[in-house]
């Protein structure tokens, strides 16, 4: 993908969409040209699921979600921010990723984005996001069918291709071609409510029974009980976390791992479903499961609510700007007392 050369001017590439061109330098005046928060974040989500598909290490796909989440919920302009060399004071945000923020600016793309977009065929990338098919799965039909579309995804499925892949089957061709026609219905990747939260409160009793487990609820979109869902979130506390993802990892109705570390994995079930479990200290549980269950709009509020009264939240505690003590807390409602 080619930028325009003139400034100012608009590029459109493969994937679709336009770019803003900035110019190298940046003051004031051309405050208004910083590109927005959830643009930089929708790059760094975009980054992060080409690197899945290449199979690249779960924590540097962890790094950019994480960063992005942090991004879209920052209130102020992280562009501007990182422009300054202070994107750093963000939890999530490194050098790198303030780098990588900076070129977005000046360059309208991350450079690590642009060259694997030119790598991977656009629509792969929408192959993972059909419930039961993850990265390492829509890789496969890419490298070993050459399908890069699809349309021919469909006729894939339909001719029966996809079981001569090792692993696949009549089940998967059908999950591929029930999701397609679901989409022609409803472009969103979003699922309802009702599809996946008998299975999350399944999962989560389940987890809650595992010797090595201590706290376990669910989070995210379907503890709000928000009417569609994306992913299904669980957090948890364990005296022993890397047990407890293990056996989460082994349960009979998965059927891919997407991820897997010492105290996250992503996996993806018999019914296409995605879940997301993530194991952290007690004494942080109760800050984590805030960060995961609060809307991205109210968890901007209360952050702009913490700045005024000195304190910085992020996901695992809240931080006392003066004096640099981190509170964290073992329930929600303490991190909601803390914060009034």
């Amino acid at each position: 993908m080619r930028a325009a050369s003139a400034r100012g001017s608009r590029a459109r590439c493969r994937w679709g969409g336009r770019r803003r061109l900035a110019a190298p330098a940046y003051h004031r005046d051309v405050a208004r040209a910083l590109p927005r928060n959830s643009d930089v974040a929708g790059q760094l989500e975009l980054l992060a699921d080409l690197l899945e598909l290449e199979g690249a290490a779960s924590f540097r796909v962890v790094a950019y979600r994480r960063a992005a989440t942090r991004i879209r919920e920052t209130a102020g302009s992280v562009a501007e921010l990182a422009l300054a060399g202070r994107a750093k004071e963000l939890n999530g945000i490194g050098k790198t990723i303030e780098e990588k923020i900076v070129q977005v600016v000046e360059d309208g793309e991350m450079h690590a984005l642009t060259k694997r977009k030119n790598i991977v065929p656009p629509e792969v990338v929408l192959f993972m996001r059909l419930p039961g098919l993850g990265p390492k799965t829509a890789a496969r039909i890419w490298h070993e069918l050459g399908v890069t579309t699809i349309d021919e995804l469909k006729r894939a499925a339909e001719t029966e291709q996809l079981r001569t892949l090792t692993g696949l089957g009549v089940k998967t061709e059908e999950r591929v071609l029930k999701a397609l026609a679901e989409k022609k219905q409803e472009p969103s990747d979003r699922r309802l409510l009702g599809d996946g939260l008998g299975a999350l409160l399944a999962v989560v009793s389940v987890l809650r029974d595992h010797p090595a487990a201590v706290e376990v609820s669910e989070a995210g979109s379907a503890r709000r009980r928000k009417e569609t869902f994306r992913d299904l979130d669980i957090i948890a506390t364990a005296t022993d976390a890397e047990a407890l993802i293990e056996y989460f990892t082994k349960l009979p109705w998965v059927i891919e791992v997407v991820a897997k570390g010492p105290s996250k994995a992503t996996v993806l079930s018999n019914e296409g479903l995605r879940f997301d479990l993530r194991v952290v200290p007690p004494e942080s549980y109760g800050n984590l499961l805030q960060h995961f269950t609060g809307s991205k709009d109210h968890n901007v509020a209360l952050r702009e609510r913490a700045v005024k009264d000195g304190l910085s939240v992020s996901e695992y505690s809240i931080t006392v700007v003066e004096s640099g003590d981190e509170l964290r807390y073992g329930s929600e409602a303490e991190v909601y007392e803390r914060l009034g």
